[in-house]
């Protein structure tokens, strides 16, 4: 029963990648796949810690208190992402880019895309890794498992940072960053109460 709970934690885990991905796309830059791959295994890094971590912990303490203690912990988290991104919605505002999309660098052949520097590199890579940290510890002591929990992060991650770089060339398509705190609070409300009932 790991594999929906470890496929919400990847893909709630994993949503920040998407605005970032999307404010880089505006900004004309492009992420290339090292440099996905490397940010995608520092936030893996920063899972791995974080769950080991939890489960160090849970050995502590018997198993319903840990399992309560954890799904509890996730709820909270879940219930501050919605509190953060709900307003913003509600005004119209799109946390996902500092960068108007009207003023967007247009891609082609003249104007080629950037690439990471080396500094937005290790920049978003820990940020992505700490942002995992609280989560990691809440689901392990919730139950989860290190390895699915793991792998999930690292796909999500990879696919998220893809996919928000190529929406963020579309103005439109730039708005969908907006909902990435408010889906991952539902998310992680929904993971606390899989881990709590099942």
């Amino acid at each position: 029963m790991q594999l929906v709970p470890s496929l919400l934690f990847g893909i709630s885990a994993s949503l920040d990648a998407l605005p970032a991905g999307v404010s880089f796309g505006l900004r004309g830059i492009h992420v290339r796949l090292p440099q996905n791959l490397f940010i995608s295994l520092v936030a893996l890094l920063g899972t791995c810690l974080s769950v080991g971590c939890g489960s160090l912990l849970t050995s502590r303490f018997p198993p319903e208190i840990s399992r309560f203690a954890g799904s509890l912990i996730l709820t909270l988290w879940g219930v501050c992402y919605l509190a953060k991104g709900i307003p913003g919605i509600l005004r119209g505002r799109q946390p996902c880019s500092e960068v108007d999309p009207g003023t967007a660098p247009l891609i082609s052949a003249e104007h080629p895309s950037e690439s990471l520097t080396t500094a937005q590199i290790l920049l978003l890579s820990v940020t992505l890794s700490a942002n995992n940290l609280g989560i990691g510890l809440s689901a392990s002591i919730a139950g989860l498992a290190l390895i699915p929990a793991a792998t999930a992060t690292c796909i999500c991650s990879v696919l998220f940072l893809y996919l928000g770089n190529r929406l963020g060339r579309s103005r439109l398509m730039g708005l969908i960053g907006g909902l990435a705190e408010p889906l991952s609070g539902v998310l992680l409300i929904s993971l606390g109460l899989i881990q709590f009932f099942v």
